[in-house]
């Protein structure tokens, strides 16, 4: 019998064993807080597993690097209140797990990478989003924080794409949310977070990390972040590389950050897409549209989709509205206090490892202690497999060292 057959049959053995892991869990909190940011608006129970079954899963996952978990783990969808990019309150969702038993070791909050569908996000947990991230953390004894952002999930708000303010927002917030959650639970939680983001979510991790450290009293110590196939300077080298088309999803992160920089900063969505792609956008990006979908309805060559006049203002290097909204949105040009670590694959086309390596000469230059890491030869959605085993053994090595 062939072993990925083998494998498959055990999967099915797995799913059925998890269904029956979880129990019931303690009384949770209900609304808190108003609309504060932070404030819990919902929490609702999802699954639960054994440490013996997420021990199984990983065995499933086959990760390039062995990862240990020692807890069993509860899953929660939690709403929460947080700022939409006008700073009027809305309210996101994200995941929350929790180990079984404590004590907590510290916070970890993930950001995911790009889907275009709300249901696909990690609060609507499946095996290869959400389950597995929570199983390497939280069965860890980590507390585990993952956040949708606003306009997926449950959010029905359009989705500020690459806006750092509101994915800096959306994620410190649930952490507020997550930690409200665990001592109703009956844990303590440490000051201290772990910031970990696999491409757009590189890009909100850093964000979130630079918030963090710019508040006067922060909710939580950063005590490092790691960001895999992140953008970090999207104007001077991701726009570049997307423009040209290498990857097949160029035009979708091109056409989605239009369509949401149009919305956030006011701008005629039409001065930057052409006809008809201009009209298509509002709805290809609704949030009920996967990824393949989007990509069949854009030309597969990047330039296509722009006007010709955004093109010779961008050749010329001329203003233009989107230029400097991809500008502003930069995660680059500050000075970070807690380590850093960029990691990459060499082959990578949708994020080019240039962002890595020019992040890190500029942090350096400033002082920070930081690293661009490459794991190997291999393209971008390969990448975060073979760099998360080695962000849970930073993450450890670090947690278990006194303050």
């Amino acid at each position: 019998m062939r072993p990925t057959l083998i494998k498959f049959q055990v999967l099915l053995i797995l799913l059925a064993f998890l269904a029956v892991a979880g129990c019931s869990s303690p009384t949770l909190p209900s609304a808190t807080g108003g609309k504060t940011p932070g404030a819990i608006q919902h929490v609702e129970p999802l699954d639960a597993y054994t440490a013996t079954s997420l021990r199984l899963m990983l065995w499933w996952a086959d990760l390039p690097e062995h990862i240990s978990v020692s807890r069993g783990i509860r899953l929660y969808r939690v709403e929460y209140w947080t700022l939409d990019p006008q700073g009027k309150p809305t309210v996101a969702s994200g995941l929350v797990a929790l180990p079984k038993k404590g004590p907590l070791r510290a916070a970890v909050s993930y950001q995911h990478g790009t889907t275009t569908s709300r249901h696909l996000t990690p609060s609507a947990p499946t095996l290869h989003e959400g389950v597995l991230d929570a199983t390497l953390f939280a069965g860890a004894g980590y507390l585990f924080a993952a956040a949708d952002y606003i306009g997926l999930g449950t959010s029905r708000e359009p989705h500020p794409y690459l806006h750092a303010e509101t994915a800096a927002g959306s994620t410190i917030d649930l952490l507020k949310a997550a930690k409200t959650l665990a001592e109703s639970l009956g844990f303590s939680c440490p000051p201290d977070v772990y910031l970990v983001g696999f491409s757009q979510g590189g890009h909100a991790t850093m964000a979130a990390h630079r918030a963090l450290e710019a508040m006067e009293n922060p909710p939580f110590r950063v005590k490092a972040s790691a960001s895999v196939a992140g953008p970090f300077d999207i104007a001077g080298i991701t726009f570049a590389a997307a423009l040209e088309g290498k990857s097949g999803g160029d035009s979708l992160y091109l056409a989605w950050s239009g369509l949401a920089y149009s919305i956030i900063y006011n701008q005629p969505l039409d001065t930057l897409l052409a006809s008809p792609y201009a009209e298509q956008a509002p709805t290809l990006f609704d949030g009920e549209h996967e990824g393949d979908a989007v990509m069949s309805a854009l030309p597969a060559k990047p330039r296509e989709m722009f006007t010709k006049e955004f093109l010779d203002a961008f050749d010329t290097k001329k203003p233009h509205w989107f230029i400097e909204a991809l500008d502003k949105n930069e995660v680059f040009r500050w000075t970070p206090k807690a380590p850093v670590r960029m990691y990459y694959g060499d082959l990578d086309v949708d994020v080019p490892p240039q962002e890595a390596r020019s992040a890190e000469a500029e942090f350096q230059k400033r002082g920070a202690d930081a690293k661009a890491i490459s794991v190997g030869p291999y393209e971008h959605d390969v990448s975060i497999l073979h760099a998360v085993p080695k962000v849970r053994a930073w993450f450890d090595e670090l947690s278990a060292q006194k303050n």
